[in-house]
């Protein structure tokens, strides 16, 4: 369809992201959390070993727990944070070596300062911090064989090369098993949020498609709703109108304002379907074409007559320049679809439309407007039909008045019945002449549009005036004594009908017993002079007189 009412446009529902995962998201909020839970619980650790530490663990000690205060409070960088922390773990746990050797919990530290820096680093910082794990553990191992540095605990074994050598090794395999282990669960993790967020993405285009096409739909049936209220609506008043000229200019005004089309015609063709004539138009241009006819020669590229031949709607557009032709009539016109008017399968007409917009028609346009062309069809044909009857009933009328008014002629010819109502009594009157006068009141007794007698009615006191009311009272009576009188003469007729086929039926008994010429004529004048009460009957056979073929028989003289 072309320019129409606007469609009002469902609203479409909000894009919803699909759930993602961030890494870097993932470590802010690791973080933060770390760091919120180790100023919590290193509050419990720093009251619980207070009384036991050194002057230096303690200065240590809170140094370090303001240091990470301060990060976990303050409003710093991701990169600072992470840094400062792996620093704090990495001091507590050189504190830790320098105090016990290898012997207590440093190496829990310098695990934790591995693992943080793989957790909370890509670029390879957790080899590094391995590096700086193993660098210290030599420095300080080396510094203690030379007597340079003492255990700052009491009580600690001394230790020898092998031991710091097999403590660096051991130390060593595990953090590159964790290390190992943990680059390959953040591939793997993010390989699989990243195949998450490729499926999440491809579903959310898949959702927005069929959003897409459900809302195409969707447009499509209101669409079609609303070509379907219009065809019903134009179907519903044409149904309503009976003169033909009023149903075709209302199919093509309200085809046009109903559908927005530039041009509606409609045409009819003559018996041969050789020429098509304009009977209506909606637009005021063509209005000036109406009863012209143009032929409809037999051209394929004539799509009225590929219409009225395949009896099938027919769409052109000035995009096919192979099947469009431009009409001088309708400059505007971009695309075209004539549909036939069809009854009984016989083409009656088309109705030819025009739009201003390029490829306006498709397939479901046609097969809605083609059923309403149908109903318009169906409809000039009902009119023509009871245009017809119409025609027909006043035929019969007419000639039944004519009948009417020849029949009461006659019988009026014979005898002039009329009664007079008078103080007397009733009387007959033998002569008009006394119904010519004008006194009174005279009402004509019709019967089918004839004049076939008169009442009249006269007051004793001439001067009362008669009422509407009563002057419809005596044309009530004066209907019904027409009925009355004609039911009368047709029962007398019927009666002498009957009578009349009763004689005929009881002769023909009577000479269909007798095989002898001589006695089926005597029969038969006998019969005919009894039933028509006539003096005489003769029934002669044979040629002329003169010829002596002649021999008349049964006469039957009275």
């Amino acid at each position: 369809m072309n320019s129409k009412t606007p469609l009002t446009q469902p609203a479409k529902q909000e894009d919803i992201k699909p759930a993602s995962f961030d890494y870097k998201d993932w470590r802010e909020y690791f973080i933060i959390s770390t760091l919120r839970i180790t100023s919590v619980v290193g509050i419990a650790i720093i009251a619980i070993s207070f009384s036991t530490a050194s002057v230096t663990d303690r200065i240590l000690f809170l140094s370090l727990y303001l240091v990470l205060l301060v990060i976990t409070l303050s409003n710093t960088s991701y990169t600072i944070r992470a840094f400062l922390l792996l620093f704090i773990i990495f001091t507590v746990g050189v504190n830790s070596i320098l105090a016990w050797g290898p012997w207590l919990d440093g190496s829990i530290f310098f695990m934790a300062f591995i693992t943080m820096s793989a957790l909370l680093f890509d670029e390879h910082i957790d080899v590094i911090t391995l590096l700086i794990s193993i660098f210290t553990f030599a420095v300080v191992g080396t510094l203690q064989q030379m007597g340079i540095h003492k255990f700052l605990a009491d009580g600690v074994p001394a230790t020898t090369p092998i031991d710091w050598i097999s403590y660096t090794i051991n130390f060593s395999t595990l953090s590159i098993i964790l290390i190992v282990a943990i680059n390959q669960f953040k591939k793997k993790f993010t390989q699989v949020f990243q195949d998450i967020q490729n499926t999440l993405k491809t579903l959310a285009t898949e959702r927005d498609q069929l959003e897409n096409k459900v809302l195409e739909r969707t447009l499509d049936l209101e669409a079609r709703a609303m070509q379907l209220r219009s065809a019903a609506i134009i179907s519903r008043t044409v149904a309503e109108l009976q003169n033909i000229s009023e149903l075709m200019e209302s199919t093509t005004k309200l085809t046009a304002e109903q559908f927005g089309y530039y041009h509606t015609g409609l045409y009819l063709l003559d018996k041969q379907k050789k020429t098509a004539f304009l009977q209506a138009s909606s637009s005021d241009d063509a209005k000036e074409l109406i009863g012209q006819g143009f032929r409809i020669e037999p051209d394929r590229r004539n799509i009225i007559n590929l219409a009225i031949q395949t009896k099938n709607p027919q769409i052109t557009s000035d995009a096919d320049k192979a099947s469009f032709i431009s009409d001088t009539n309708f400059p505007l016109t971009r695309s075209r679809m004539v549909l036939p008017l069809t009854v009984r399968n016989n083409v009656i007409g088309i109705l030819d439309i025009h739009s201003e917009q390029p490829q306006a028609f498709n397939a479901q346009d046609a097969e809605i407007l083609q059923t309403l062309a149908d109903l318009v069809a169906i409809s000039i044909d009902n009119v023509d039909l009871i245009n017809e009857t119409k025609n027909l009933v006043q035929q019969l009328e007419a000639s039944k008045s004519n009948q009417i008014h020849e029949i009461w002629t006659k019988f009026t010819s014979r005898r002039q019945p009329a009664y007079q109502y008078t103080p007397a009594g009733v009387r007959p009157i033998f002569s008009n002449n006394a119904q010519q006068s004008e006194d009174g009141l005279r009402v004509p007794l019709i019967l089918h549009g004839q004049n076939i007698g008169n009442i009249t009615l006269k007051r004793k006191n001439s001067t009362v005036i008669w009422s509407e009311r009563e002057r419809i009272l005596v044309e009530k009576v004066a209907s019904q004594v027409a009925l009355a009188l004609e039911n009368n003469r047709l029962v007398d007729e019927t009666q002498k009908n009957a009578l009349r086929d009763q004689v005929i039926a009881n002769i023909s008994a009577r000479i269909r017993k007798n095989l002898d010429v001589e006695s089926v004529l005597r029969i038969a004048t006998s019969e005919l002079r009894q039933a028509l009460d006539l003096k005489e009957a003769e029934i002669s056979i044979g040629g002329s007189q003169t010829e002596n073929n002649i021999f008349r028989k049964n006469t039957d003289t009275f």
